[in-house]
């Protein structure tokens, strides 16, 4: 009988373990576009959204198709503003995280950047007066003690590199990734995930195209090898990775999954391991581990 009670988790529970790590190789592909070719980090992330937009315009489409008498997603003019601003939070988002790639090693950037859970239970907690446990407290502490060792003993300066301003613009990503996590919640009252999901896409796009023109970057790829590592972008990791987490957390109990989802930091330090030749010294994984142990502690207290 517990077998049977089991068993319809497992696949909801690997599509989430798969999900995190499609989504670790998202600072991954832009760093290898970036190598390849003359493009710049924002155009990088602008390709990012740009090109899963049909793919999701797609999906969408088909689940207003085969859920026609659904009032879901319907558009209120209204509330229309607050539509837009989780793409404009998701643009910023990934406009500061891109710049941080050529600066810092993809562990860090990702690892920084999943400080969100701190900040938005720093707000929940102080504005929308939600009860927190013991263990968020703790585990924020725990994991401010793992940042500052690990900028201390980060990746070494090299020509093009500047690993301190990297880890800041990754901090500064969590704080835009905490500002579109809280946006969501508001917005998710009178729209369906995969509009919210179409909507942040598109005006996130917006939002990097006139960011990349304004700092001047070369927008179009000078090599194959590029174009295929931005398609890969936007099919791995936006679309499937976030596909994944979405269908999975529909079935998951939410400690186990938000427990799950730190499979994304260490993803993308082994894949920057394994395809960069990132590698990792003695006090950059001892920090790693110990901001990680932070934000799973984190992420307890908040959901109690």
């Amino acid at each position: 009988m517990p077998q049977k009670q089991a068993h319809p988790l497992r696949l909801p529970l690997l599509a989430l373990v798969g999900g995190a790590l499609a989504v670790a190789f998202a600072p991954i592909f832009p760093k290898m576009a970036m190598d390849a070719s003359a493009i710049g980090p924002i155009a990088t992330a602008f390709w990012r959204l740009s090109l899963a937009t049909p793919v999701l315009l797609a999906v969408w489409l088909m689940a207003r198709f085969l859920n026609k008498s659904s009032r879901t997603g319907e558009i209120k003019p209204v509330s229309i503003p607050w539509l837009l601003l989780p793409g404009l939070l998701f643009g910023l988002d990934l406009l500061t995280w891109h710049l941080s790639f050529p600066l810092t090693t993809a562990a860090n950037a990702t690892l920084l950047a999943n400080l969100e859970v701190v900040l938005v239970g720093i707000v929940g907690w102080l504005i929308l007066k939600e009860r927190m446990g013991w263990q968020f407290g703790a585990g924020g502490l725990l994991a401010l003690a793992g940042v500052v060792i690990l900028m201390s003993f980060g990746p070494e300066a090299e020509e093009g590199r500047n690993p301190l301003m990297g880890d800041l613009l990754a901090m500064l990503t969590a704080v835009w990734y905490a500002s579109y996590i809280l946006s969501i919640k508001r917005v998710r009252r009178r729209w369906s995930a995969i509009s919210v999901i179409l909507a942040t896409t598109i005006v996130g796009a917006i939002v990097l195209f006139i960011s990349a023109i304004l700092a001047g970057e070369t927008l179009l790829p000078d090599a194959t090898d590029a174009w295929l590592y931005l398609i890969l972008l936007a099919i791995i990791p936006h679309c499937l990775g976030q596909g994944l987490i979405v269908y999975s957390l529909a079935s998951l109990p939410a400690s186990l999954a938000a427990v799950t989802l730190l499979l994304q930091p260490v993803g993308a330090a082994c894949w920057g391991w394994l395809i960069l030749g990132e590698a990792l010294n003695l006090p950059q994984i001892m920090a790693g581990l110990i901001v990680l142990a932070g934000i799973a502690l984190a992420r307890l207290g908040t959901l109690e």
